[in-house]
């Protein structure tokens, strides 16, 4: 059988091109979401009528996140159905709703608290992204555990509001963190799965935009629920040295 070693070395090239700038995709819109939310948070905090109205109608709040979850429905199961601007739209405005909705922080915790937490969580979400990307061990099989282990945490957390045992919260927090860490990683490794498929279509920069959006909210919501995760965590731990 003869072999072509630099046509290999060009599909290779190819590829990692075509991985690379998925990924830089990916990562853009993320980013374009995460701060969307930030500077509306930050304005609807400062903005008092508007903060004050949407702590004291929890109708209002509760509609707005059912509203979110329609959103991640929509972008999640109408992939192939919906261009890719619309799609960037709705990842969009779900990023602003995001930041209507998690003003409230502004009220509870102090900024130097919010702003510690955001670079925890930058960092910690930076480290388990480069894992996840060059990490030659296939990370597939944590999907299931990270999964149940979320729904486990979820239901436990309705569980302490009956119980209202610090301890407990606590050591739930903790869980919830390595839970969240860890996705990162395996959402890394699948959205790097996911551009090896793609690749053959690359050129199709409709079809690239779609698949971007889908994986920036991927990552998305993954920062985000590692963020308020650790935000409890320093939070609590500065409320015990008082």
């Amino acid at each position: 059988m003869i072999e072509y070693p630099n046509f290999k070395s060009t599909t290779l090239k190819k590829e990692k091109y075509h991985i690379q700038k998925y990924i830089r995709q990916v990562y853009g819109w993320m980013s374009c979401g995460l701060l969307l939310t930030a500077f509306v948070s930050w304005y609807v905090a400062n903005t008092i009528p508007v903060i004050n109205y949407l702590l004291n109608n929890k109708f209002i709040l509760f509609s707005l996140c059912f509203v979110q979850f329609i959103l991640v429905f929509i972008i999640s199961n109408l992939l192939n159905r919906l261009s890719g601007k619309t799609l960037t739209t709705l990842f969009m405005f779900y990023s602003s709703l995001t930041g209507l909705t998690t003003a409230g922080i502004f009220s509870i915790y102090n900024q130097n608290t919010i702003f510690t937490a955001f670079i925890t969580t930058s960092l910690t979400f930076l480290s388990m992204c480069i894992w996840g990307y060059f990490t030659k061990k296939n990370l597939s099989n944590l999907g299931n555990i990270i999964t149940m282990g979320i729904f486990g945490v979820v239901i436990a957390l309705f569980i302490n509001l009956w119980l209202q045992n610090s301890l407990f919260a606590s050591t739930l927090n903790y869980i919830s963190v390595i839970l969240f860490t860890l996705l990162v990683a395996y959402d890394t490794q699948k959205l790097k799965n996911i551009a090896k498929k793609i690749s053959i279509n690359i050129n199709d920069e409709d079809n690239l935009r779609r698949y971007a959006i889908i994986g920036a909210l991927m990552l998305y919501l993954d920062f985000i629920n590692l963020f308020f995760v650790i935000l409890r965590i320093i939070s609590n731990n500065n409320d015990d040295e008082k």
